[in-house]
């Protein structure tokens, strides 16, 4: 335990570190890009400086608008890479990763298939919708949310929700709950959900649960069953098994519990 919280903090160190050293500057008539890569077996222990030339890019009009991208009058560039096929005057960087121009919205520089980059916004942290189509995670067209109603499209819960809606469908992290009511749908706790009528864990319903005597179990009692279950009925426990939901009927379990 404590070997791998050194090495947590070891990585929050180094990244830190390389971060601040991480920069474009002009000198002269040219920029050039600092940046710092680390090896092997001296990974935490020793970082490696690097110092590049943006090449074609127009140090008089050049801005930095992240540690990773700049802009002059013409062209849009990550670190030293001029990116085809930017507009510099409308774009934008939304997440390391995602970016977004008249053109259309970017996820590692690659487009997204019918993306709409003028209107593209993040929703929270994983959901985001532009004027053509709703997203889960944006990064390719399989981040799509198919079917998602966009004009009234929006989340339920917090920045870090995976649960959102619109007038026809509840949703778990991009994919429809069948069945789920959106009128009465309201989030428990553990990936699990429940609607006026149903309980469903994660996507899918849980058949088997009893509406009015299912209940999440608080954290003592989580204690208690030594953190095996995370909800129960007056039948049954109910355990998160890789992802699907296990029922335990409680005539199984021991009576020292």
């Amino acid at each position: 335990m404590k070997i791998y919280k050194l090495i947590l903090i070891l990585l929050l160190v180094t990244s830190c570190s390389d971060a601040d050293e991480t920069y474009y500057e002009i000198k002269g008539d040219e920029v050039v890009y600092h940046s710092v890569y680390r090896l092997g077996q001296e990974y935490y222990t020793k970082a490696h400086t690097s110092i590049k030339t943006v090449e074609d890019a127009d140090a008089k009009t050049f801005q930095q608008l992240t540690k990773y991208y700049g802009i002059d009058k013409s062209s849009v560039f990550n670190e030293v890479k001029k990116l085809v096929k930017r507009d510099p005057a409308t774009f934008k960087v939304l997440k390391k990763m995602v970016t977004a121009d008249k053109y259309g919205v970017y996820y590692d520089n690659n487009i997204i298939p019918n993306s709409h980059g003028l209107s593209f916004r993040f929703l929270n942290n994983d959901y985001a919708l532009d004027d053509n189509q709703v997203y889960y995670q944006p990064s390719d067209f399989n981040s799509v949310v198919t079917g998602a109603d966009k004009n009234t499209f929006s989340v339920i819960g917090d920045d870090y929700s995976d649960y959102a809606k619109d007038k026809n469908q509840v949703y778990y992290k991009g994919y429809v709950i069948e069945g789920a009511v959106v009128g009465s749908f309201s989030i428990l706790k553990n990936d699990i959900s429940k609607d006026g009528k149903s309980i469903f864990f994660k996507k899918k319903k849980i058949k088997e649960a009893d509406y009015n005597s299912f209940k999440t179990l608080r954290y003592e009692e989580l204690k208690e069953y030594e953190y095996k279950f995370i909800a129960q009925d007056h039948n049954s426990f109910y355990s998160d098994n890789g992802g699907n939901i296990a029922i335990t009927k409680k005539t199984e379990i021991t009576n020292e519990h």
